[in-house]
């Protein structure tokens, strides 16, 4: 008999789980999520991150950890538009290990350089995508506006890089360890001239420009976290029994449609702001922050981002016996 998981997890990826100044997951991090896999908790990365970001940042350190095999773990990758599972990649990284490994190699400024021991592939342009990963083909930018994108990027490759890993949807990212204030004026001046082309091209009307605290994303109109809330619900479906209760986590605004989207599907949903710089809307769900979490004993009022995603993970652990404990 299958068992009703107390809690599932939607989690966004940068700012919650990677630091958005490093990009790599804290150990601490890392082994809540483990300890939550253990427990049969589902987790679903629902990120504008690209597949093969999630693979080398997040799936190669968790797989090393000992993440088990039996893991309800996914990954809903650029908005929406890429999907794989982690139950895909224990057989992989075991075969690829076998032949010494093909994690190697690094795209732009945002690759790890790979891990040959982590035996997990790439899913870059250059590399091919992965017979288990899932791309909706109808959401891939034209391949000629990509082409002007990528030209545009040239002209501030000193601030901002082309992150080639992304399989469907186009971003200029900031420069590791790049200065935040110098990076925002070149992303203003970057995203008119985005906003000129878009407008200049007729084959972009399917298209929109995004813009986050570290880089410029042109993605396709139905792109969102609400579209990666509806394809985690699947997967999570497709695998076993859906969670009594649903907590959503994020650092911005747009995070906030992942809550959104289950309470219009009539699930229980609390959303975790570790970043409400930006103030906390009015919502029909309770939405916790890190002064909720410090005022039960996990971590501190003024943590944000990481520091504050791995306090409500630690608290997900704690409260993963109790389907109905409150805050």
């Amino acid at each position: 008999m299958r068992t009703v998981p107390p809690l599932g997890l939607l989690l966004d990826v940068d700012g919650p789980i990677a630091s958005p100044e490093t990009r790599r997951v804290p150990d601490g991090i890392v082994t809540a999520l483990v300890s939550l896999a253990g427990r049969g908790i589902p987790v679903v990365f629902n990120t504008g991150r690209s597949a093969d970001f999630v693979l080398q940042h997040v799936a190669t350190p968790l797989l090393a950890a000992g993440l088990p095999g039996d893991a309800r773990f996914h990954a809903v990758c650029e908005k929406g538009a890429v999907h794989f599972s982690f139950a895909s990649l224990t057989e992989t990284a075991a075969r690829n290990a076998g032949d010494g490994g093909t994690g190697q190699g690094g795209a732009g400024q945002g690759g790890t350089g790979g891990d040959p021991d982590a035996g997990l592939p790439r899913a870059t342009r250059g590399h091919g995508v992965p017979a288990w990963m899932g791309v909706d083909a109808r959401m891939r930018l034209p391949a000629d506006l990509e082409s002007r994108l990528v030209r545009l990027v040239g002209d501030y490759t000193d601030t901002m890089f082309y992150d080639d890993t992304k399989l469907a949807m186009f971003s200029a990212e900031m420069n590791v360890g790049e200065s935040p204030e110098r990076y925002r004026a070149a992303q203003r001046d970057f995203e008119d001239r985005v906003a000129d082309l878009l407008a200049e091209d007729r084959s972009a009307e399917a298209f929109q420009l995004d813009s986050t605290i570290i880089s410029s994303d042109v993605e396709h109109v139905s792109s969102g976290k609400d579209l990666g809330a509806e394809r985690s619900w699947a997967l999570i479906a497709a695998d076993g029994e859906l969670p009594m209760r649903w907590f959503t986590c994020g650092d911005s605004r747009t995070d906030y449609a992942m809550a959104d989207w289950l309470q219009a599907r009539g699930a229980p949903v609390v959303h975790v702001d570790v970043r409400h710089e930006d103030g906390v809307p009015e919502t029909p769900y309770r939405v916790m922050t890190s002064e909720d979490l410090a005022a039960h004993g996990f971590g501190t009022s003024e943590a944000r981002h990481e520091e504050a995603g791995q306090a409500f993970l630690e608290w997900a652990l704690k409260t993963t016996g109790a389907p109905n404990a409150t805050m």
